[in-house]
């Protein structure tokens, strides 16, 4: 750092903004998005059933997803549905009703939305329809049962993440009489 006297400002020329003393500007007040209203349009155009909310991100960052005719590139945008008109390639979306299936999951179905082998998946036992529903939680490949079906995140959220504490209970029905090491093993 220079030592000396400091340097004077010009005359006629206006102070810079900030604390005194300092040569920069002051930031603006950090505002959390998460604090504004409605949204975040990556996840109303996932629930429209556009994509997983990684593949509504860069129909976002492409420049594809206008908000009320303006084009919006930037994630975290938040959008009011009911109020705002909501375009994609021209097309404008319509807010997804919530759909909600119990389905019981046969043995060898699998309970994810994508496989390369082509495996018979649970969605594909849901009636057709237009908007992306997933698996709210998980089923192995031979276990049967319950298992939900949603395209609504904030249900499948509360019931799977640990902080809600919602129990699960399983029925397990094995071939002959197990031995007590096998059964602690469980």
């Amino acid at each position: 750092m220079p030592s000396g006297p400091p340097r004077k400002r010009p005359p006629g020329r206006p102070r810079r903004p900030g604390r005194p003393g300092s040569r920069r500007p002051l930031k603006p007040a950090h505002h959390d998005p998460a604090d504004a209203p409605g949204e975040r349009l990556q996840k109303f155009l996932a629930s429209a059933g556009l994509g997983s909310r990684r593949q509504c991100e860069e129909l976002i960052t492409a420049g594809r997803v206008e908000v009320d005719r303006q084009v919006v590139t930037e994630l975290g945008t938040r959008v009011d549905s009911g109020s705002q008109e909501i375009r994609v390639d021209g097309t404008v979306l319509r807010s997804a009703r919530r759909l909600y299936y119990a389905v019981n999951k046969p043995d060898r179905v699998i309970s994810t939305n994508s496989d390369p082998s082509g495996r018979p998946r649970v969605v594909d036992l849901a009636p057709k329809r237009d908007e992306r529903l997933f698996c709210v939680g998980r089923l192995d490949l031979h276990s049967e049962g319950l298992i939900l079906l949603t395209n609504d995140g904030e249900l499948a959220n509360r019931l799977t993440h640990p902080r809600y504490g919602i129990q699960k209970v399983y029925r397990v029905t094995v071939a002959g009489s197990p031995e007590r090491d096998v059964l602690d093993q469980l």
